[in-house]
């Protein structure tokens, strides 16, 4: 895959509240951010949405607010 999954989980972690990724195949990019996120706790506030109104090539990454309040 060109694109470096790392990166756009950072990319989502600076971001206010996250970013939106162009893809063919928003499923299998969210299955593979789901795996990075298991490996590292830092990734533990992003989550991985399949917009409704574009579910065939986008995904949003979004961070989550975690439960002491913070992002």
């Amino acid at each position: 895959m060109a694109l470096d999954l790392q990166s756009l989980m950072f990319a989502a972690m600076l971001s206010p509240h996250g970013i939106e990724v162009e893809t063919s195949s928003p499923e299998q990019l969210r299955q593979k951010l789901y795996s990075i996120r298991k490996q590292d706790s830092a990734f533990a506030p992003l989550a991985f949405v399949i917009p409704p109104t574009n579910p065939t090539s986008l995904l949003w990454i979004i961070k989550r607010e975690v439960k002491d309040g913070t992002a």
